[in-house]
């Protein structure tokens, strides 16, 4: 769950309706680059924004069926975000939104052209590989994300595994309040 929520502000900052942003075997920082450069207008419309991401498939072999009831059910329920997005922020994104911190994360192919975002992104931590893969809409006021995450593990680790996907939507509310939570 928290390797998807760092891919989240990616949605927050890659956004724009301008040009066209096309890459392949890019890093995070390459990916950022190119959307700056790409001369579009400001990508996301500063202010309050608000949203639900909700957990609409997780699989975690080796954990017991109780465990994982439990926390399909809880996971399932969505949880509500919010933020103030700056108009710095708006205007150039920092190559950390792309991959949040972890700089071990490289983008098989990254396309964002029209409204529509679709990537995918290969991050390897600690012997564990994740391969993760967002899909979307979007415009300055609004968006729609839906991301996978998939992992074999890491060996002599149980419950390493997982499969597990997102739903994540979004919207300009209005100006920022300072009561934002992140």
């Amino acid at each position: 769950m928290n390797k998807l929520l760092l891919l989240a502000p990616l949605a927050l900052s890659a956004c724009h309706s301008g040009s066209s942003v096309e890459a392949t075997n890019a890093s995070a920082k390459e990916v950022a680059e190119k959307v700056a450069a790409s001369g579009a207008a400001p990508r996301m419309a500063p202010g309050h924004w608000e949203g639900t991401a909700t957990v609409t498939d997780m699989q975690v072999p080796g954990m017991p069926p109780e465990a994982a009831a439990q926390m399909k059910a809880q996971m399932g329920k969505g949880q509500k975000f919010d933020n103030c997005l700056t108009p710095e922020q708006a205007k150039k994104p920092a190559a950390d939104f792309f991959a949040g911190q972890n700089k071990d994360c490289r983008y098989d192919h990254f396309s964002m052209d029209g409204g529509k975002l679709d990537a995918k992104m290969v991050c390897k931590t600690g012997g564990m590989t994740v391969d993760a893969t967002m899909a979307g809409k979007f415009s300055s006021d609004n968006f729609e994300l839906t991301m996978t995450s998939k992992s074999a593990g890491t060996a002599g680790q149980p419950m390493t595994a997982h499969t597990m996907s997102m739903k994540m939507e979004a919207r300009r509310t209005g100006e920022c309040t300072g009561k934002e939570k992140s």
